[in-house]
């Protein structure tokens, strides 16, 4: 029983030492770290960088989420994900495992006043699972120039051993 303050201090010491790259993106909804951006690097099946993304419902049924046209307009312009080489993209739009991708362009999608309706929307599916590769490289303020950090680990070849791959 005497001996039980030095144990304690032995556990605590010993979870220091251990230091993890990426916060898993579960949500912790009790401290509000839902709320933290992360950063998401994807690649896609093809060339669909210019297409505007929608969320799928679990089983890619139906569109459970899509963007108002002026969602697409961020304040240097259109929030068009970032290239970083080799297919690899950066997500500035909200890219997730239930992605799908419409047909329709950004640029037009843009100039809309107003959503089409979700028929539309359905119809206008190119593909409905367009995402080869999904990482999760942390919260956004983990760094200080995202771009250039993200488009040098890919350079490497380090992505996936910084973050973590979701698909």
């Amino acid at each position: 029983m005497k001996h039980w303050p030095i144990v304690l201090l032995t556990m605590a010491l010993a979870g220091c030492g251990s230091k993890k790259q990426v916060l898993d993106p579960a949500p912790d909804t009790a401290t509000g770290a839902a709320d933290i951006p992360h950063v998401l690097v994807y690649r896609t099946k093809g060339d669909y960088r210019e297409l505007v993304p929608v969320m799928l419902s679990a089983d890619r049924s139906k569109i459970v989420s899509y963007p108002h046209p002026s969602d697409l307009k961020g304040a240097d312009g259109l929030s068009l994900p970032q290239d970083l080489g080799k297919g690899y993209l950066l997500d500035k739009r909200g890219i997730g495992l239930s992605t799908a991708l419409l047909k329709m362009r950004y640029a037009d999608y843009a100039k809309l006043d107003q959503a089409p309706a979700l028929a539309d929307l359905t119809a206008m599916i190119v593909d409905k699972d367009p995402l080869l590769e999904l990482c999760d490289c942390g919260p956004r303020a983990g760094f200080k120039d995202i771009a250039a950090e993200i488009t040098t680990m890919v350079a490497e070849g380090v992505l996936e051993k910084r973050c973590k791959k979701l698909k």
